[in-house]
């Protein structure tokens, strides 16, 4: 087997050839052929996670593929992200069997024609039927990551029984796992979705090095008309059922009988955007919120910030929560999902029960009372999560699981296998 290159740092390997450098023709013969299968380029942290998987993958290893449905707002980001990419525009949400058996069967020829080494899927519906359409096309390798599960407490018994029964329905055309948390592995394994032997926690990757170019504090909010003595807290997100965001909008309000001068942005959109301004305008606040919509400086927005705050109901870790930690910042959280194994109370940050406006409005007003205990709580989650979620590390360790997979498959089939050795150098 061949020995993989260490990335356990988060400054770019010079010898390393990315997705924008040329891979010499000789390369091209010794190289394992990976496809990502996403459901949406939407923004959102499961995207940012995948893109920059295949952003990193080193390409005198890999050759590297991504398909997704090609409408969303991060589109071109995939395109560029990949060797080659893959619009797939039958593959949507929510479910529709007409137009899901349609994304099938476009899978299924994808997969015929390219015939790939690995296929890794992400999200529920390209993890659904990407597995699904592998098994069919006897792919090699299969892994899956569940950025989160595809079900929750929110939804109906009937629901719930249905998505859980389709993950274990794809559970053996898996050959592997990946995790954002040690929680969801270990919940996993209870619903028997997956095994303890096929199956890795993988934290959430990050690049550091676009955080820690982030502008400084007093530029930005000089850009947006803030006080620099301004207490500012920061929620980033779409404005979606599952994150909730009228409830911090309840809580905030209470937060501003205690600090008149507080102000929440609220940096992302989407379909719950009147339902929130309703809620600001009836808690009389619009003065203390602001709306700005989708970003791309959200570094900058942290870095302004005192603050990072939010209200989902469900979340497997939350990749925005755990850049604001990488920043230095505190966090009220909710005590969901693998949260709390990075947000430890009083530690790294302030976690209520999920759902309970009055414990989050009660984290925020004391985390902007006592700047001290803020400050504090800001570092140890920074010095925390530094040493969990770089992205070089994500990628080591799922380029280092395919390798191991494939030499399994070997051993299993007794089939001959080329596996992705390394070429040659590059000089910096």
């Amino acid at each position: 087997m061949n020995p993989l290159p260490s990335r356990h740092t988060d400054a770019m390997d010079p010898s390393r050839k990315t997705n924008s450098e040329p891979v010499l023709v000789e390369d091209r013969w010794n190289r394992t052929k990976v496809l990502h299968l996403i459901t949406l380029s939407v923004l959102g942290g499961a995207q940012d996670n995948t893109f920059g998987t295949c952003e990193l993958h080193d390409r005198r290893r890999y050759e590297v593929h991504l398909g997704c449905n090609p409408n969303g707002q991060w589109v071109e980001r995939a395109r560029r992200s990949a060797d080659t990419f893959h619009p797939l525009p039958f593959l949507q949400t929510p479910p529709h069997p007409w137009r899901d058996l349609r994304a099938l069967r476009d899978m299924i020829r994808l997969l015929r024609r390219e015939r790939f080494d690995v296929v890794h899927t992400h999200t529920a519906k390209a993890g659904f039927l990407g597995r699904l359409a592998c098994w069919i096309c006897r792919v090699p390798v299969v892994v899956h990551t569940y950025h989160a599960f595809p079900f929750h407490g929110y939804m109906s018994r009937g629901k719930n029984w249905l998505f859980q029964s389709m993950e274990r329905l794809v559970r053996p055309m898996t050959s592997f796992i990946f995790t954002l948390s040690d929680r969801d592995r270990d919940e996993g394994q209870r619903l028997r979705i997956l095994d303890r032997q096929r199956s890795a926690t993988a934290y959430t990757g990050i690049d550091l090095t676009k955080l820690d170019a982030a502008a400084p504090r007093e530029i930005t909010r000089e850009k947006l008309g803030i006080a620099l003595d301004g207490p500012v807290v920061l929620q980033v997100g779409r404005m979606e059922p599952q994150k909730a965001p009228q409830l911090l909008v309840e809580a905030f309000a209470r937060v501003v009988g205690e600090h008149p001068r507080a102000l929440l942005l609220f940096a992302g959109d989407g379909d719950l955007r009147p339902q929130v301004e309703a809620a600001i305008r009836a808690h009389n606040i619009e003065r203390n919120v602001r709306i700005l919509g989708f970003r791309n400086d959200i570094p900058d927005l942290v870095a302004a910030a005192d603050l990072f705050a939010f209200s989902s109901r469900w979340e497997a870790m939350g990749r925005a929560m755990v850049e604001a930690m990488l920043m230095g910042r505190a966090v009220v959280a909710p005590a969901i999902y693998g949260i709390p194994e990075v947000v430890r109370h009083g530690e790294t940050g302030w976690l209520y029960e999920v759902g309970d406006v009055s414990q989050l409005a009660q984290g925020i007003s004391h985390l902007l009372t006592h700047p001290e205990e803020r400050e504090r709580l800001g570092q140890a989650a920074r010095h925390l999560t530094r040493k969990l979620f770089g992205l070089g590390k994500m990628v080591t360790k799922i380029e280092a699981t395919y390798v191991q997979t494939q030499w399994q498959q070997v051993a299993h089939r007794a089939q001959p296998f080329v596996s992705a050795a390394p070429g040659p150098a590059r000089s910096p």
